[in-house]
Order: C-alpha cells, then sequence, then structure tokens
C-alpha cells in the first residue's frame, strides 16, 4: 500500500524560516532588515502608515509543492487600493514543443551518384573526340589511377526548440479586505514572498514591521 505523508509546518516554523532567508538576503545590513515588533507594539503601530505581516504560513499539496501565505495588516493611515494585484516581474522561457530534423545517408547518396554520371559522360565525350584526332594516349584512368566515383556521405540531425516568453506574477492576493484592512497573499517560494514586500500598493511612506507573536 502505498502512504502519502504530508509536511507539518508550525506557524513558528514557517515564521522563523523567514525570518533566517530575510536575514541571509540582508547580509546583516540592520538598514535593509524588517523591524520586528511584539504583539504589545501591534495596535500602536497599526494607528499609523504601517504594515505588519502578522503571520507566514507553509502548507504541502499532496503532489509535494509548498505553498507560501503572508497574513498582513494595514495601518489606519497606510493608503488603501480598491484592489491589489502584484507586477508581472518574473519572466522565463516555457518550451512548446520541438522539431526534429534529420536527413540521412540516402539524399546525399543520390545527389552524388548524378554528380558522378555526369563527370563520366563528359569524359567520354573528351577522349572520343581525342582519338578522332589520330594521336595522343588513351588514358581512362581517373586521378591518377584512382578510378573511383566521387561520393559523399554523412548523417544530419538536430532538434529546434519552440519557445515563447511568458510572464508570471510574483504572487496571488487571495484575499482583500478594505473594511478589515486586512490582505492575504500567496507565492509559490519564500523569495518571493520577500520580493512582494517592496511592491505592496499603500502608498510611499509607509514602513513594513513583521510581528513576532
Amino acid at each position: 500500500m502505498i502512504q502519502f505523508r504530508q509536511k507539518q509546518f508550525t506557524e513558528y516554523d514557517a515564521m522563523r524560516t523567514l525570518y533566517e532567508r530575510i536575514l541571509r538576503r540582508t547580509g546583516g545590513d540592520k538598514n535593509k532588515k524588517f523591524k520586528i515588533i511584539t504583539s504589545s507594539q501591534l495596535l500602536p503601530i497599526l494607528k499609523g502608515p504601517n504594515v505588519v505581516v502578522e503571520k507566514f504560513t507553509i502548507s504541502t499539496s499532496m503532489f509535494g509543492r509548498d505553498k507560501y501565505r503572508m497574513y498582513i495588516k494595514i495601518g489606519a493611515k497606510a493608503k488603501l487600493p480598491d484592489e491589489v494585484r502584484l507586477p508581472s516581474v518574473k519572466e522565463y522561457d516555457d518550451t512548446l514543443g520541438k522539431i526534429s530534423l534529420n536527413i540521412g545517408e540516402g539524399l546525399f547518396r543520390a545527389a552524388a551518384k548524378k554528380f558522378s554520371d555526369q563527370t563520366e559522360q563528359r569524359e567520354f565525350s573528351k577522349d572520343k573526340k581525342k582519338n578522332k584526332g589520330g594521336g595522343g594516349n588513351n588514358n581512362n584512368n581517373n586521378n591518377n589511377g584512382g578510378g573511383g566515383n566521387p561520393s559523399l556521405k554523412t548523417n544530419f540531425s538536430n532538434e529546434i526548440f519552440l519557445k515563447k516568453k511568458r510572464q508570471e506574477i510574483l504572487g496571488d492576493a487571495i484575499e482583500y479586505s478594505k473594511t478589515q484592512r486586512s490582505l492575504v497573499l500567496e507565492f509559490k517560494t519564500v523569495d518571493d514572498a520577500i520580493d512582494a514586500l517592496n511592491y505592496l500598493p499603500f502608498g510611499l511612506r509607509y514602513q513594513i514591521y513583521l510581528l513576532d507573536a
């Protein structure tokens, strides 16, 4: 019997994964890190033009693909858009298929045989004219006695891949409430979640905080 096991991540595990990834990317630079707050600081922070990442979760589907969700609270003085849509900043080549091209020896042999026949006819005509003239040696050997017909043997094979440039949205906004000032974003990687923090459409001067609950 085949048994499927699903990885279980607690909220602590997921948030720690996010913290550690941010630390690696910032290289210890305090100016590039996001400030960490506790639950007692949450309400005062949300009174201003700030954004707080309240929760970060990891879920695994039965096909083994992890999905990452970021739960965000938007401060009272931050700008609220009508909708939240992250930009298409990821571009990749999507392979649509391939065409195989294979040219064997048969085609080249046919061409070589035609070339050889034409050469022999020309040589025969020249020898016939010389014999009528009454002189000269009658030499039927070509290429210093080689006597072989020219031939060409090869096998050419190549594959042409059909590709198309595609753009992928950085993440999906699966829940957004203007009344509750909350947003839930879903990503394919932790790095996508971190990159998305640079594209949140909540104005110009808000600050981002991570909640250490």
